[in-house]
């Protein structure tokens, strides 16, 4: 899903800003980043503490363990006014997490750590699923994308700058969305390799003597 080439330090270069908008606007940046739970804390281990619980290592934990965590999470009756299972630095839900592993169980085994790397890919496949290779490719408007992108990520804004769910105020702006696609499609640009069209090589004609 990258233009990075081959052997870069970041696999996931061409999509870092968007990324990077997303520890922003989650908030997950302010705090423990890939390690962040749910409110900053206030559910900790899968109960909801403020933040006086046992705390958790995610990028330590399988994507088993995960799975338990989140689980653990949705049947905490203090969760009830959330009722969320959000976890990581992109704030990803059970829900979500499930899907993609029934849909990639060879990329994510039970056994497989939910680390930085495994949360990066995970996000740029979600970006994938809502469009941003279709865009890049010039065949989704921007206008369009954003608004998949609010669906995927209730902290995006819709482009009308309101958040797609209700009750849900979105994290960044609207120019700061557009601001760190057009980053990405810059860096989806410099990373093409240009097509090279050769010309063809005129053959002098051969004399031919006079008789």
């Amino acid at each position: 899903m990258t233009n990075a080439p081959s052997g870069a330090g970041d696999r996931f270069a061409v999509y870092r800003p968007f990324l990077e908008l997303l520890g922003k606007s989650e908030g997950t940046d302010k705090g423990g980043g890939y390690n962040e739970t749910l409110g900053y804390g206030i559910m900790l281990d899968g109960k909801v503490t403020k933040g006086k619980g046992s705390s958790v290592y995610l990028c330590g934990m399988t994507l088993d363990q995960v799975d338990k965590l989140q689980t653990r999470m949705l049947k905490d009756p203090g969760n009830k006014r959330l009722n969320s299972s959000a976890i990581g630095r992109y704030q990803i839900i059970r829900t979500t997490l499930r899907a993609i592993r029934e849909q990639l169980p060879a990329t994510y085994p039970g056994s497989r750590l939910f680390d930085a790397a495994c949360q990066d890919e995970i996000a740029c496949y979600l970006l994938g699923q809502r469009g941003v290779d279709k865009w890049l490719a010039g065949r989704l408007s921007t206008d369009t994308l954003i608004r998949n992108l609010a669906m995927e990520w209730a902290s995006i804004p819709k482009p009308d700058g309101k958040g797609h769910y209700a009750g849900q105020r979105a994290g960044v702006t609207v120019a700061e969305v557009k601001a760190a696609l057009a980053e990405v499609e810059r860096r989806h640009k410099a990373g093409q390799q240009p097509v090279i069209v050769e010309k063809p090589v005129e053959v002098p004609k051969p004399v031919v003597p006079e008789k």
